[in-house]
């Protein structure tokens, strides 16, 4: 399995460096977590760029068993994007069935959020491209995920990773979205 804690250097539009650490949120972290979805959320350019998490979704955050992985990026002790690897299987029953991937092992990458500050700076590329490696150590056959028609960041990302765009469609809860699929096995 990769290192829980992986440094890198990342380069920012104003010219200096800083050392990054991606790994695990844990508990301790919550609050910020929390934070991080607040301020991300209510300072996207578009509302629909990210379905809203409900409740037990927010109450489920560290439940990996059941759940969903979720890995962040921190500016020394400060959370500034966080990335999930959704695997319940029930919770992506509708995914698999628009997939036709019914009887694969199915995981969803998602949740993503960076700082507005921080963006474009690889963070979720990095985020997901650790996912990537736990889904293919966890044995899953698929990882599957979904943009907005005009979030072009968020698919640009999705394509870097390896993702292929499959179709556009609206989903049962009212959103537009590009569906994503990677074959892992």
């Amino acid at each position: 399995m990769f290192s829980e804690i992986e440094n890198i250097f990342a380069r920012f539009k104003g010219g200096f460096e800083m050392n990054l650490i991606y790994k695990k949120v844990e508990e301790k972290d919550k609050q910020q977590l929390f934070n991080l979805i607040d301020i991300v959320l209510s300072n996207l350019e578009n509302q629909e760029y990210f379905i809203p998490y409900e409740e037990w979704e927010l109450k489920s955050m560290f439940d990996e068993k059941n759940y969903a992985y979720l890995y962040g990026a921190y500016d020394q002790d400060k959370l500034v994007g966080m990335a999930q690897l959704y695997i319940s299987q029930d919770m992506l029953a509708d995914f698999k069935r628009e997939f036709h991937l019914e009887n694969d092992k199915v995981c969803e990458l998602g949740g993503n959020l960076v700082l507005p500050q921080y963006r474009g700076n690889g963070i979720t590329t990095k985020l997901q491209a650790m996912e990537l490696n736990l889904a293919k150590e966890l044995g899953f056959d698929y990882v599957i995920s979904m943009a907005h028609p005009d979030n072009i960041g968020s698919q640009k990302t999705l394509e870097k990773v390896g993702l292929k765009f499959v179709k556009e469609t609206r989903l049962s809860n009212g959103f537009l979205r590009k569906l994503y699929v990677l074959k892992l096995k």
